[in-house]
């Protein structure tokens, strides 16, 4: 089968026309009608022509939609006409569909670096590595997002690594000597820090700037332990608790971010940015009731705080006091003028899932479109109303807009997922199976996206199918229950 190299300095190319898949690659033999549109998408792309090439693909895609390659080269098509989001959600259906397809991930992980969704980037490139540990180029792209990241250490082993394999991957060099000088650098300006505290250890202040330091360089076991350092010499000290939960906030570490920030309110109860943040962290650990109670906290102190009641809105939403988040979104559709335009399309597709979960579905979509009217090709419009219409009956309305939504939003994996048990509804199954693995594709961990394909396999009678979806979701369930 003729196929999209991946891109390179010398544009597309298509390798050699034999028809049939390299050994172990899982695919099914390519059929007459879909590898006469594959020559032509080739044809199209050997001429720049990536629009007529990425209409080929399509047609490829939609005579063989379980072909690994198909999607692949649609995707790499939609790469080249600049389409990134499209193309990353074809190449993780590519990789769903065929996980040894190395070339898809490699094209993904470079479109998670451009958009800069670095660590994604990164797990893509290593997931690579292990179809293929001895490919030097890898280790150079892991290295390149390492020092996207800051973590010019870990792209030293990389680039090592790949020298190791190949001794002249120029690319690899130079790479490692930039990350060397980087490191250099920080080491430079650490020594200073620690040269400004040793002239005075008792100002709080330097050790701050000293853990800031650590926290550019991602070590955080040594930011942490001058925090500390800080503490003991100022127990009662704002600042060093401040550059804890700084720490904390930048570890992932929710509880002891949440306890810091509710010692911070307890030293400053009117420090409504405090309170804020203390809300945000109580909202994470899955405590909506003093989440909320922070928030009202911050909004007391600072009435005019947007920021505030959004995330009030939101965790009433969680809470499910829809009441209370309905009073929220009106308010700050009330306060349009004040509100940059991303504020206010927030704004409107708040309120709206706010009437779908009151079930007041004229509402929502009245809200809906007029958030489209404001803002059009919003993607939570489209789906605020796909949402009421849905719950409505109204299956190809809802299919509709949560087609339009997907078309506006490509990688959110919930999207596609509605739209397959819509499609399950109305006895599409086909379609629903394709929008449920694709769901799948986008999050491997949505639980709801394996019931949802469990639930198409049981009305298709297809019964070992869906003990084997619900199954998944059971484990994944499990361990995020473990976790």
């Amino acid at each position: 089968m003729d196929e999209m190299k991946t891109p390179g300095n010398d544009g597309i190319s298509p390798n050699s026309t034999n028809t049939t898949p390299a050994a172990g690659s899982g695919l099914a033999p390519v059929n007459a009608e879909e590898q006469k549109w594959t020559d032509r998408g080739n044809a199209a792309a050997r001429e720049g022509d990536y629009e007529r090439a990425a209409v080929a693909f399509e047609h490829a895609v939609s005579l063989s939609p379980d072909d690994a390659r198909a999607r692949y080269n649609l995707a790499l098509a939609q790469q080249y006409l600049g389409d990134s989001e499209i193309a990353i959600a074809g190449y993780r259906r590519a990789i769903d569909l065929d996980p040894q397809l190395l070339d898809a991930y490699i094209n993904l992980g470079n479109l998670y670096n451009e958009i800069g969704l670095n660590e994604d980037a990164l797990e893509t490139f290593q997931e690579a590595l292990e179809l293929d540990p001895e490919n030097d180029d890898l280790y150079v792209n892991i290295g390149d997002t390492y020092r996207q990241l800051n973590l010019y250490q870990d792209a030293v082993q990389a680039y090592r690594q790949a020298l190791i394999l190949n001794p002249d991957n120029a690319m690899a060099r130079d790479g490692l000597t930039d990350a060397r000088t980087r490191i250099d650098d920080q080491l430079h300006r650490i020594i200073e820090q620690e040269r400004r505290i040793d002239a005075d250890p008792g100002d709080p202040a330097r050790y701050a700037e000293l853990a800031s330091l650590y926290l550019d360089m991602r070590r955080f076991n040594e930011a942490l332990s001058v925090t500390n350092q800080m503490l003991a010499i100022d127990p009662n000290g704002r600042a060093a608790y401040d550059m804890l939960a700084t720490v904390y906030e930048q570890m992932g570490e929710r509880d002891q971010a949440a306890d810091t920030y509710a010692s911070i309110v307890s030293m400053a109860p009117d420090d409504a940015e405090a309170w804020e943040h203390l809300g945000t962290w109580r909202s994470i650990q899955g405590d909506t009731a003093e989440a909320i109670d922070a928030y009202q906290h911050a909004i007391q102190l600072e009435p005019g705080s947007i920021s505030v009641r959004f995330s009030l809105a939101e965790t009433y939403l969680e809470a499910e006091r829809y009441e209370d988040a309905l009073n929220v979104y009106q308010y700050l559709i009330g306060r349009d003028d004040e509100l940059q335009s991303d504020d206010l399309a927030a704004a409107y597709a708040g309120l709206a899932d706010t009437y779908n979960s009151l079930g007041r579905y004229d509402e929502a979509i009245q809200t809906a479109q007029k958030l489209l009217e404001l803002f059009p090709d919003d993607p939570e419009g489209y789906y605020q109303l796909a949402t009421a219409y849905d719950a409505l009956g109204k299956y190809d309305e809802a299919i509709e807009n949560y087609e339009n939504a997907i078309e506006s939003d490509p990688l959110n994996a919930d999207y596609y997922n509605d739209l397959a048990d819509t499609l399950r509804e109305v006895k599409r199954y086909d379609e629903a199976i394709d929008a449920a693995q694709q769901a799948i594709a986008m999050d491997p961990s949505l639980i709801v996206a394996y019931e949802t394909l469990a639930q198409i396999y049981e009305a298709m009678g297809r019964t070992q199918d869906a003990q084997d979806a619900r199954g998944q979701a059971n484990a994944l369930r499990s361990a995020s229950e473990l976790s």
